[in-house]
């Protein structure tokens, strides 16, 4: 459901774009160096103890991330990791952070070799290519609590699952297999609500045509405040269907061959991660204007706005304990079950938590002590 988070973003989105230089010049680059037979030859170890030395500066070439969206608030730590030259300690020359929003999945850069990370808006369509066939591993996720929700008014609003009884509720035909997952993990029946069809953004709600949307809690709200409304939320984890936001994406091959690259784009991004929550709403604002103001036609105050609320969908009492990104065995046996209650088959072994723990049992510091934001 990615063209919910449109009714922040007044322009077109961009196409993506391909890396450069391409995977197949970077990986010959290696091997000249010699630097592959190193990556080789410890990619099979698992264990921390087992992991290579670190890499000098700028021996891995370009690390590649592929956003699930436009450049905006949604992607500060990645433009903290750049512009405070995370990547580049971390032993990469540059780093390409490919904007979303066209035709083009992340994980099919992945796929494609255009990108060794890429990040997934949601389960729904990750899991559907790994039951294709795709050689593909969930490793982490930048929401681990669903950033999609019920958006309502407090004149009539929705803040519990017994709240939905007789509502009308605008979706889109994603938001409507959500929205029935949500029944069903709650035991309620198909009935129980009333499914409009609407277009985007919250005129639908403010106009009386319908109790509640369904849309990113980032966002949704915001514009529901600046369009005059006493704003309710709800979010899909709170009603038990728990799925991930921005799951971090990679390909088996590149999990079993160049494990260590990984490694330090994850430790990079995780770094940059820490700068953005540290340093706040305000500069997160201004990071995201410098690197998508221009080609979006972003609004600073939005971007404001939202950037408040990211804390409450990164930050809870395990990822503060355990580091951003990382999933626990529950809340991925959650998120299976709560697919499986959407007629989605998904398993465990789509995921692949121990890269993180790698990176955290070498690297403690990058956990620093946040406090879980007040619901």
């Amino acid at each position: 459901m990615p063209h919910l988070r449109t009714v922040l973003v007044p322009s077109a989105a961009p196409t993506v774009r391909e890396t450069t230089p391409t995977r197949r010049r970077r990986r010959a680059a290696l091997a000249a160096t010699g630097v592959i037979a190193l990556a080789l030859a410890v990619s099979g170890c698992a264990s921390p103890a087992a992991s290579s030395a670190p890499t000098s500066a700028g021996s891995f070439g370009t690390a590649s991330v592929a956003l699930s969206w436009i450049k905006n608030y949604e992607f500060a730590g990645y433009y903290f990791a750049e512009d405070e030259n995370d990547y580049s300690d971390a032993g990469f020359d540059t780093v390409d952070l490919i904007a979303g929003g066209g035709n083009t999945n992340p994980w099919d850069l992945v796929l494609s070799g255009q990108a060794q990370i890429g990040l997934a808006s949601d389960l729904t369509g990750i899991t559907g290519a790994i039951n294709d066939g795709a050689g593909l591993k969930v490793i982490g996720a930048q929401f681990v609590k669903n950033p999609v929700g019920f958006v309502s008014l407090a004149k009539n609003p929705i803040r519990t699952v017994a709240d939905l009884k007789g509502k009308r509720i605008g979706v889109d035909a994603g938001g409507k297999l959500a929205v029935e997952a949500v029944l069903k993990a709650n035991d309620l029946p198909a009935d129980t609500v009333e499914f409009v069809s609407v277009p985007n953004g919250v005129d639908p709600l403010m106009n009386g045509e319908v109790d509640a949307l369904i849309g990113f809690l980032t966002n949704y709200p915001i514009a529901v405040k600046n369009a005059g409304g006493d704003v309710v939320t709800m979010s899909f984890a709170d009603a038990n269907y728990a799925q991930f936001g921005d799951a971090v994406v990679v390909s088996d091959t590149e999990l079993a061959e160049n494990r260590d690259e990984l490694k330090a784009i994850m430790k990079a991004s995780i770094q940059g991660w820490n700068s953005a929550l540290d340093q706040g709403t305000d500069a997160i604002a201004d990071i995201a204007m410098k690197h998508g103001g221009t080609d979006n036609g972003l609004d600073r105050q939005l971007q404001v706005d939202s950037a408040a609320v990211l804390p409450s969908f990164m930050l809870t009492p395990d990822t503060v304990k355990n580091g951003i990104f990382t999933l626990t065995p529950a809340l991925i046996d959650q998120a299976v079950a709560s697919l499986a209650a959407a007629g989605i088959t998904a398993d465990p072994s789509m995921f692949d938590t121990s890269l993180l723990e790698e990176v955290y049992a070498e690297n403690p510091d990058l956990i620093p002590g946040y406090t879980v934001p007040a619901s």
